[in-house]
């Protein structure tokens, strides 16, 4: 039998488990000091007035304020332990859950769970919602000390607390449902506020921002107006079980009034039995209000096991050698997650090591898919992508990514210095970094930014312009020297002096016998490729030598003019 894979939501959740019977244990003995209170009451009636000693009343008294400071001490640990628990939480689900949310991106198109559950789970295990989860075993311990009082408080007790808990069962029932909605829906109310911010340029271009602002409205009203009747349904009930358990000390207190006059109790029993019934209700009432709190955790949880369950853990990979940039493509072929219409049809060429391969191809064809394929951002449905021989999807993307350099038409920089994103964001190595920049011809411009190579890019975010954005792209994609480069319209945003920085890296990467894919519609650009390879509706058109295959398309497309001519003659 295989080794069975560990996965991380089960892990935590199991060593959490680890930290409830020392919770079980504080709250138990902070529940049992909870009857300081009422036990130093009933001495007070029955014995200190009774007696007239004061000697008795002052150690009473000692007595009561050291348990109370002993509960206050117990209380803190439980808190702390709660919090402790939850950061830990956090900090050991994040890193598996971005990886596979990323995973669950690139494969399906969506991810079924992110960040924002795993705050979700630590805000429920460390906040005071849980606390009356593990109050409330205790409720039963409340009502016996009641019933040893008198049977009759016993009974007026227990038949409040089968009431508390009917309520709860029925906010649960009717609540349950509702606030799963409008927890599905208020998150991609989010998703979607956070996708149009970060597209403010496009909107405000467009006069697009009231069209947004109203379709959020009206999802998020949708969400909200799902939250607001479980909110209404639950502060009902909550409000409905607070009346019953002041109605019930009303109940017990005349009950245990008339016992007072018939002899059967004492005073201070009478004054006990109801604060002693307020600590063992109060838990149930509480929960009612933290159901919600319950039901945001439940949820989360439900959507990160569908999440690890659909992810499996990244697998441990032998660690290849640094290859060559020999590339094969054998009956690639990619359909769409969503619908399962094909976008790639059967791929397949060959380079060798050092080659320069142009993509041509109307929109749609499918190029910047491949680009995708190439990197290992995407796998494929069918056939398979080899480099040096070796499976793409047989390297570690980590270890495949050191060796690939990839630019895509959009180029995003993220939050850090130009140096920190040249460097991919891993651990800066000063040499490298100048080197890559000055092979993309960047060098110059980075160092007329406000801060050179030091730039922050999210602070100096509207200065850098799109052809700069791109340039540093290039020197991020050219960064450790790659064996294989796939840039995706590499001069979509240059200017003449970008696009002049542009060819003079070509010739560099090419001096130097890295592998590139150059997805391309400038004669200039394509001069310096030894093979191209022509993409239409997802198969490959042609593949071939540049000159053969750009000799071929211009005679086709004077065929296809003469033919249009003549077409248009006989209409004539």
């Amino acid at each position: 039998m295989g080794k069975r894979q560990s996965n991380p939501l089960h892990d935590a959740l199991r060593e959490t488990r680890g930290q409830w019977p020392s919770l079980f244990v504080l709250s138990f003995l902070a529940n049992i000091l909870l009857l300081t209170s009422s036990v130093y009451m009933l001495q007070i009636f029955d014995r200190v007035l009774a007696s007239g000693s004061v000697d008795t009343l002052i150690w009473l008294t000692v007595i009561a304020l050291v348990a109370i400071a002993v509960y206050g001490v117990l209380e803190y640990a439980r808190r702390l332990v709660l919090n402790r628990t939850g950061a830990w939480i956090e900090a050991e689900l994040s890193p598996p859950v971005m990886r596979r949310a990323i995973a669950a991106r690139l494969a399906r198109g969506r991810s079924e769970a992110d960040l924002n559950d795993v705050a979700d789970m630590r805000s429920f295990v460390a906040g005071d919602a849980i606390l009356a989860f593990f109050d409330a075993p205790w409720t039963p311990v409340f009502i016996a000390v009641i019933w040893m009082m008198h049977p009759l408080l016993g009974v007026i007790a227990i038949g409040g607390a089968v009431v508390l808990f009917v309520v709860a069962l029925i906010n649960d029932r009717l609540t349950r449902k509702k606030s799963a909605a409008a927890g599905r829906q208020m998150q991609t109310a989010r998703r979607d506020a956070g996708q149009f911010i970060g597209n403010a340029e496009t909107l405000a271009g467009m006069g697009m921002i009231g069209a947004v602002v109203r379709r959020w409205q009206s999802l998020h009203a949708a969400g909200d107006a799902q939250a607001r009747r479980a909110g209404d349904i639950t502060s009902l009930l909550f409000n409905l079980s607070r009346a019953l358990r002041l109605g019930l000390q009303v109940a017990i207190l005349g009950a245990a009034a008339w016992l007072v006059l018939q002899a059967e109790l004492t005073a201070g029993g009478m004054i006990a039995a109801s604060i002693i019934l307020s600590r063992a209700l109060s838990p149930v009432e509480r929960a009612i209000s933290a159901w919600k709190s319950y039901g945001s955790y439940r949820a989360a949880r439900g959507r990160l096991a569908t999440l690890f369950a659909k992810s499996g853990a990244p697998q441990e990979r032998i660690e290849l050698p640094r290859p060559k940039g020999q590339l094969s493509l054998t009956g690639v072929s990619l359909m769409a997650p969503a619908t399962g219409t094909p976008i790639l049809k059967g791929i397949g060429f060959q380079l060798a090591a050092g080659e320069i391969c142009g993509v041509l191809g109307p929109s749609g064809s499918g190029k910047t898919t491949l680009c995708k394929l190439l990197v290992g951002a995407w796998a494929p449905s069918m056939g398979v992508i080899r480099l040096d021989g070796a499976d793409v999807a047989d390297w570690d993307s980590e270890s495949l990514g050191a060796h690939v350099g990839y630019l895509p038409q959009s180029v995003e920089l993220f939050s850090g210095t130009v140096a920190e994103n040249i460097a991919r964001l891993g651990e800066i190595d000063d040499a490298k970094v100048l080197a890559a920049a000055q092979a993309a011809g960047a060098h110059e411009m980075i160092l007329s930014l406000p801060e050179g190579y030091e730039t922050d890019i999210g602070q100096y975010a509207d200065q850098i312009s799109g052809g700069q954005r791109q340039r540093i792209g290039l020197a991020r994609a050219l960064y450790g020297d790659p064996a294989l480069l796939v840039l995706d319209e590499p001069n979509s945003n240059l200017d003449g002096m970008g696009e002049a920085a542009l060819l003079t890296a070509l010739r560099g990467i090419k001096e130097r016998g890295a592998t590139v894919i150059l997805v391309s519609h400038l004669p200039h650009l394509l001069r310096l490729t030894d093979r191209v390879v022509v993409l239409k509706d997802g198969a490959v058109a042609r593949f071939g030598p540049r000159d053969d295959v750009l000799q071929e398309m211009m005679q086709a497309g004077k065929k296809a003019q003469a033919a249009q001519a003549t077409t248009r003659q006989a209409a004539e």
